[in-house]
């Protein structure tokens, strides 16, 4: 029996396999901070943020995780898509993809998700005047660098 393969999905391979058509970057496994810093712009000197970044290295430094932010009373959800932005200019250092964002919080306890293709991790973040804390409920593709963060001092 004689079986020719069809020339399209030939093509289809063949691009593939030269990774011509590819879906671009995904993020794997990802570490995150909630710290204060104080050189956060624009906003007031000092902000609580969220530091996230992936788990591979990139040829520049400023590749991005594509995600988003919504804080709605004590609640803060980070949706990410799993895709990495390219920048359109390289800084030329080898670094993780990254997510930085001001949150915009004080003190208190938050209930932080993040959420990946239909997959939650869930922990609880509590703000005091000295320290900010990480409590892990749900962890599925997401951990804290630490799980405590000093505050600034007060100047």
């Amino acid at each position: 029996m004689n079986v020719r393969p069809s020339l399209p999905l030939l093509a289809l391979v063949a691009l593939h396999a030269c990774s011509i058509v590819d879906s671009g970057p995904r993020a794997g496994d990802l570490t995150f901070e909630v710290r204060e810093v104080d050189y956060w712009s624009p906003g007031p000197a000092k902000q609580i943020v969220l530091l996230v970044q992936g788990d591979k290295e990139y040829p520049c430094m400023n590749y991005q995780l594509e995600s988003a932010l919504r804080v709605q009373g004590n609640s803060i959800r980070v949706t990410m898509s799993g895709a990495i932005k390219e920048p359109e200019i390289c800084l030329t250092a080898i670094g993780p993809a990254i997510y930085r964002t001001a949150l915009g919080i004080g003190n208190g306890s938050y209930e932080l998700a993040f959420v990946r293709q239909g997959v939650t991790d869930r922990y609880t973040i509590t703000v005091t005047p000295s320290v900010i804390r990480i409590t892990m409920l749900e962890s599925h593709f997401t951990r804290p660098a630490a799980l405590t963060f000093p505050r600034l001092a007060s100047s």
